[in-house]
C-alpha cells in the first residue's frame, strides 16, 4: 500500500497546488488545499501503521474509561506487529439495523443521544477524534453499548484549535434557547475570540460586520432550539455577509476536513435512529455541563447559589454595574457634549455607499475604455498609411476587449449584489402567493 501512496499521493499534490492557485474562494473561505493535502496524507500513512493504531485504541479507550455505554476491543500487544493487529472480539452490529434494533427492543432516542454524546466527548473534551465513524466502525451490542472499530484514522486538535472551539461552543450553548438580546451579544464577541484563536478567522478582520454576523447565526441556532423561524439572512446581515465574503476574512484548517467528515458521519446515524435527531439540541445538555466542569465549583452548593446570584442579580458584577452607574451615565452625558460642541467626530463604515462609489469605478473604467477604442479607430481613418491604419485598427480592438472585459465585471457585481442584498428569497414570493 504504501508503493501505491506514494505514487497517488504524488500526483494529488500536485492538484493541490493547482487548487491553491485557481480557487475562486467564493463562499468566502480561504482554503489552503496543499495543507488539506498534507494532513490527508499523514493519516493516510498512519492508518496502515498497526502500531500506531493500536496507541490510538489505547488511548481512546482511555478517554471513555469512565463512560459505561462505549466499549472498545481490546488491543493484544504481545500479537500486534506493524503489519498485524489483534483485537478482542466484540458481538455487535450496525446501528443502522434498525430492524434488529427494534427486534432487541433497544431505546433509538438514547442511542442517538450516545451518538451525539460521544460525538462531542471527542471534540470538545478529549479533543482526540475518530475521523471515520462510519456504520461499520460504529456498531452497537446486544445490550445498547456503542462499540468502536478500527482507529488507523485518528486525529488531535491543535491546542490553539481546540481552545477556541471550547470558546466557541461555550459561547453558542449559553444561556439555553431563551436567551436575553443583551446576553447573546456578549455571548458573540466571546464566540469571534473564538473562531479567532482557533485560526478561522483571519487577524484584522472586521469585527463589528463579524460579530452582527455572530449575532444573527447565533440567534437562528436559539430559533432553531425552540422550533421557530429564523429571520432572512440577507435582510439582516446581507451586506456584511457579502463583504466579509468578498475579503475572504475565514480561514479552512485542514483538521476541519475530518471533523466535518466525522460529523456527517454521525449525522447520518443519528437521523437513522431518529428522525428528530438533531446535534444542536441534543448538544444543549452535554455543553451546559462540560462548561460547568471547567468551571470548577467546590460543590454543589456553591453552583446553586452561583447560578441564584446570576438570576437575582446578587453578585459582584451586577453589584458593581449598578454602584457605577451614575459615573457610567455622567460619561455618556460628557460624550454627547463634546459632539454637540464638535470636539468628538463619529467615523462611521457605510457598506451600501462603498459598493456604491465601487460600482461607479467599474462604469468609469468600461466608459474610458470605450472613448479610447473610439479615439483609436478615428485616428486610424483620419491618419494616411498602412501603419497608422492598422495601429488604430489593432488599438481599439484592444480597448474594445478591455470594454467588454469591464463590463463583465459590472454585470458579475451586479450578481453578486443582487445575491446577497436582495431582501426576499424566491420561495417566500411563491410562499406569499399560495
Amino acid at each position: 500500500l504504501k508503493e501505491l501512496f506514494d505514487v497517488d499521493l504524488k500526483n494529488l499534490r500536485a492538484l493541490a497546488a493547482l487548487l491553491d492557485k485557481f480557487d475562486p474562494k467564493s463562499d468566502g473561505a480561504d482554503r489552503n488545499w496543499v495543507e488539506i493535502y498534507d494532513e490527508s496524507a499523514r493519516l493516510l500513512y498512519l492508518e496502515i501503521d498497526y502500531l500506531n493504531e493500536a496507541t490510538n485504541a489505547e488511548r481512546f479507550a482511555k478517554d471513555f474509561k469512565k463512560i459505561d455505554w462505549v466499549r472498545v476491543p481490546k488491543v493484544y500487544r504481545e500479537v500486534t506487529t506493524p503489519r498485524v493487529m489483534t483485537m478482542e472480539f466484540i458481538e455487535s452490529f450496525k446501528l443502522t439495523d434498525i430492524e434488529k434494533i427494534d427486534k432487541l427492543g433497544l431505546d433509538k432516542k438514547v442511542l442517538s443521544q450516545h451518538t451525539a454524546d460521544a460525538f462531542l466527548r471527542q471534540i470538545v473534551e478529549t479533543s482526540f477524534f475518530h475521523c471515520d465513524p462510519h456504520p461499520g466502525n460504529l456498531c452497537v451490542d446486544t445490550k445498547g453499548n456503542l462499540v468502536y472499530y478500527d482507529f488507523g484514522m485518528m486525529d488531535e486538535l491543535k491546542p490553539n484549535v481546540r481552545e477556541g472551539f471550547r470558546t466557541f461552543c461555550t459561547a453558542l450553548f449559553a444561556g439555553g434557547p431563551t436567551i436575553s438580546e443583551l446576553d447573546l451579544a456578549k455571548n458573540a464577541k466571546q464566540l469571534v475570540d473564538g473562531v479567532e484563536e482557533a485560526g478561522v478567522l483571519a487577524r484584522g478582520a472586521d469585527r463589528l460586520a463579524v460579530e452582527k454576523l455572530a449575532r444573527y447565526f447565533m440567534r437562528s441556532f436559539k430559533d432553531k432550539q425552540l422550533g421557530k423561524k429564523s429571520a432572512n439572512i440577507k435582510e439582516t446581515v446581507g451586506n456584511d455577509l457579502q463583504t466579509l465574503t468578498e475579503n475572504n476574512v475565514f480561514r479552512f484548517p485542514s483538521t476541519f476536513t475530518f471533523i466535518f467528515r466525522a460529523f456527517a458521519s454521525v449525522d447520518g446515524i443519528g437521523k437513522g435512529l431518529d428522525a428528530d435527531f438533531d446535534i444542536g439540541q441534543l448538544g444543549q445538555p452535554f455543553i451546559e455541563k462540560f462548561t460547568n466542569a471547567q468551571s470548577k465549583y467546590s460543590s454543589p452548593a456553591e453552583k446553586n447559589l452561583n447560578i441564584f446570584s446570576k438570576a437575582t442579580g446578587l453578585n459582584v458584577d451586577d453589584i458593581n454595574t449598578a454602584v457605577t452607574s451614575p459615573r457610567k451615565i455622567a460619561y455618556i452625558e460628557d460624550t454627547l457634549r463634546s459632539m454637540e460642541g464638535g470636539s468628538l467626530k463619529i467615523r462611521v463604515r457605510s457598506l451600501e455607499n462603498e459598493k456604491a462609489l465601487e460600482r461607479m469605478a467599474l462604469t468609469q473604467g468600461r466608459m474610458e475604455y470605450l472613448m479610447l477604442a473610439s479615439l483609436a479607430i478615428n485616428v486610424g481613418g483620419v491618419v494616411a498609411g498602412p501603419i497608422a491604419t492598422t495601429a488604430g485598427v489593432a488599438g481599439c480592438a484592444l480597448f474594445a476587449f478591455q470594454a467588454f472585459m469591464s463590463n463583465a465585471k459590472i454585470k458579475k457585481f451586479d450578481k453578486t449584489q443582487a445575491k446577497f442584498v436582495q431582501t426576499k428569497f424566491e420561495d417566500d414570493g411563491e410562499e406569499e402567493e399560495e
